[in-house]
């Protein structure tokens, strides 16, 4: 039972994000949704935020916010994400540069964003997705990998900087 849970995912609208809000909700936690559309789940313990991952100050606002309303935050979990499989002679700067703020960046700035809260609850975690196409290493996802290699990196180096707050990542 996760009833005294706030749990934060990213991507909420849809896909990975969607299901795991439904599979945390099931199990009686709150849910604080983000996404750039609106709320795709009608539930009283589920809470939506129609933001940009990669526009900081919205991520700032919807942190103080949370601060104010629930004082911590149990989970992050950075789902949000976006590909676009194109050669790369054939992807254009603005996608690329697109998937890296979407992917990396936004991991980034909700992770940072996130670590006080964090350092609230009992038994913090982060836990950020990225995608098989890093190892498998396919033709035409190489700016998409890239961004989600960026993020394993990320996860490695931040694992072990906030382990101290009792934070896993």
């Amino acid at each position: 039972v996760m009833s005294d849970r706030r749990i934060l995912i990213t991507g909420a609208t849809r896909g990975i994000g969607q299901s795991l809000a439904q599979h945390y909700l099931t199990r009686g936690a709150t849910v604080i949704g983000c996404g750039r559309g609106k709320a795709s789940i009608e539930h009283e313990h589920y809470l939506h935020f129609a933001l940009d991952v990669t526009d900081e100050d919205a991520v700032n606002d919807l942190f103080c916010g949370l601060r104010d309303r629930f004082g911590s935050v149990d989970a992050i979990v950075n789902n949000a994400g976006m590909a676009s499989m194109n050669l790369v002679a054939l992807t254009p700067a603005r996608v690329a540069r697109r998937i890296m703020d979407t992917n990396f960046l936004g991991t980034f700035l909700f992770t940072h964003g996130g670590i006080r809260l964090l350092r609230r609850a009992p038994a913090p975690r982060i836990v950020n997705v990225t995608t098989v196409a890093v190892p498998l290493g396919l033709e035409g996802e190489a700016v998409y990998a890239a961004s989600k290699s960026a993020v394993e990196t990320f996860t490695r180096i931040t694992a072990r900087e906030v382990g101290a707050y009792g934070i896993t990542c």
